[in-house]
């Protein structure tokens, strides 16, 4: 296998490919009936629920450590709550998928964490994974229509910054292993956490650069709830 390269012609090929396929997906569903729409939220649903379920085997199959078992990153965390939404939950799954999934995700696919490039095994279950929580997500943007509100990114920075207290006190509980949310130390690879001081002070940049993310996610909504008003 090739080592992974940043910006190489397989990863670019990849980016472009993921979005075209998600496009033509929600383009697809939302020209069809309620009934073919609602069973592809739950498919979807199904699917994002399956990959949560499988980071034991994906962790075993590409030798990762022990505690990458634990589907604790982030976009784990949206992969559940967009497929929990999708499966009938509650709307504030959606709010959660919404800030956590988008910025996040599309930043795993440009960085991504890896060491070999297609068609390894990893490489392909990483685009996969990611691509489907921007599937997810899309689904009720694009074809029923969901939208957050500048209370539920208010919300989801509450919760988030109480998770990451949580999520910090796990990464030195489980050990040298765990990393989650890179609160302990920064990614391998190039990504814009490189930008940061050294760890553990790299937190001070991530924690806002977040909750940037997450309001640039909300901002094209405000901005048009803004025009429309006027």
């Amino acid at each position: 296998m090739q080592p992974f390269v940043l910006f190489s012609f397989s990863h670019v090929i990849s980016i472009i490919a993921s979005y075209v396929i998600i496009a033509l997906i929600l383009f697809w569903i939302s020209h069809q009936s309620n009934e073919i729409k609602k069973n592809a939220e739950v498919s979807i649903g199904v699917l994002l629920i399956t990959h949560y379920f499988m980071q034991f085997f994906h962790a075993v199959s590409f030798d990762l450590s022990w505690q990458e078992i634990i589907p604790l990153h982030m976009c784990d965390f949206s992969k559940l709550s967009i497929g929990l939404y999708l499966l009938g939950y509650d709307k504030r799954f959606f709010h959660c998928a919404f800030f956590w999934g988008i910025i996040p995700a599309s930043m795993a696919l440009l960085t991504p964490a890896l060491t070999y490039a297609y068609p390894h095994p990893e490489f392909i279950n990483f685009y996969y994974g990611h691509g489907l929580i921007l599937l997810g997500v899309g689904l009720p943007i694009f074809v029923t229509k969901e939208r957050p509100r500048f209370t539920d990114f208010v919300f989801v920075v509450k919760i988030t910054l109480v998770m990451t207290a949580i999520i910090f006190a796990l990464n030195h509980l489980l050990g040298d292993g765990a990393n989650f949310w890179y609160l302990k130390d920064k990614p391998n690879g190039d990504t814009i956490i490189n930008f940061f001081p050294s760890a553990p002070f790299h937190i001070l940049g991530l924690i806002p650069a977040a909750i940037l993310a997450f309001y640039l996610t909300y901002l094209p909504y405000q901005l048009k709830d803004k025009f429309t008003r006027n």
